[in-house]
């Protein structure tokens, strides 16, 4: 079941993986981006067989990053 990304848990993550400080807005910016990147990741991955096209889904994911 997919989860939802709010804006204080990116704020969280962001200090503590990466030491970085973001700001609310900034926040709820990157949550956003997050969402929609996990929806086209999930939405990609329910069509794709791995086992015969096993670099789709990275092709995928890197024409998806260069939007």
């Amino acid at each position: 079941m997919p989860k939802n990304i709010d804006a204080p848990a990116v704020r969280r993550l962001c200090a503590q993986l990466r030491g970085v400080n973001v700001t609310a807005e900034r926040a709820a910016q990157l949550a956003v981006e997050i969402a929609r990147v996990n929806g086209a990741a999930r939405a990609e991955g329910a069509k794709n067989d791995f086992n015969d096209q096993p670099t789709s889904f990275a092709v995928t994911l890197i024409a998806l990053a260069k939007r």
